[in-house]
């Protein structure tokens, strides 16, 4: 199944955060610590017009995915679970300034969001009424993860990197988040290792990943020049050896031949 994933950054002290969520335990990865995602929807092509979108059109968007079927889309869920599951609406106005909220517009947000959530209005709705457009360009594309084929459930996620702008307290949802939190890169992969929370493969590489930067201005600049030929499907291959489970990434010894 198509699903996306969004790495969103800020600047502290500390230096770059990252939010992350507990999935509910009744959910898929429950109990795990995630980016804000999910699968795209009917709704995400919808969207994926000038209409609604800034910064970055289908052609484009299929030259990166090198021509994915789905393309926008991907970045359109994105943002659209990213509003869903924290609150955050990485926007423009129709006059392309940044979206950042009044306080009139913040308490309407919430009223809004709750009312997605509950299935009462769209995405599009929520566009509609505040005269917004979503601001795709401020999304940079850094990874491409297939799940095993040992699950059962199998998604193809596209993630995607993108600083937060002022305006917004990120929530989590109640419902597919349980709780949530901004971690330093390196107090979430210590927090891991040390059974604190507990986060899947593809979140560890992805902050690894982002882990030698000390603002998000470096680390944006860095990622949006690396090339999309350079970005390649992840799939991990796991195995049983000697009673135990084993995992393997892309060339790494041994990968082939599982």
């Amino acid at each position: 199944m198509p699903s996306s994933s969004l790495m969103l950054v800020r600047d502290s002290d500390q230096g770059v955060q990252v939010f992350l969520m507990k999935r509910a335990q009744k959910s898929n990865f429950g109990g795990i610590w995630v980016f804000p995602g999910g699968i795209l929807e009917k709704q995400d092509q919808e969207i994926a017009t000038e209409d609604y979108c800034n910064g970055l059109c289908e052609t484009e968007a299929k030259d990166v995915l090198s021509n994915d079927s789905e393309s926008l889309p991907y970045w359109i869920a994105s943002l659209r679970e990213t509003f869903e599951e924290t609150g955050a609406l990485i926007a423009n106005r129709n006059d392309n300034n940044v979206f950042i909220p009044t306080t009139i517009e913040s308490q309407r947000l919430v009223e809004l969001r709750s009312d997605l959530l509950h299935g009462k209005i769209s995405f599009i709705f929520i566009l509609d009424e505040l005269k917004l457009k979503i601001a795709l360009d401020r999304l940079v594309y850094v990874s491409h993860w297939i799940t095993p084929k040992v699950e059962t459930k199998r998604y193809t996620t596209r993630f995607f990197l993108a600083p937060l702008n002022e305006g917004f307290i990120l929530t989590h949802d109640g419902i597919e988040g349980t709780d949530s939190k901004w971690f330093g890169i390196d107090e979430a992969l210590r927090a891991h290792e040390v059974g604190t929370i507990s986060l899947i493969m593809p979140t560890i590489k992805n902050l690894e990943s982002i882990s030698d930067f000390k603002n998000t201005e470096d680390l944006m600049r860095a990622k949006a020049i690396v090339k999309t030929e350079d970005i390649p499907a992840i799939e991990p291959k796991f195995f049983i050896k000697d009673g135990r489970w084993e995992g393997l990434l892309p060339g790494e010894q041994g990968y082939e031949d599982h």
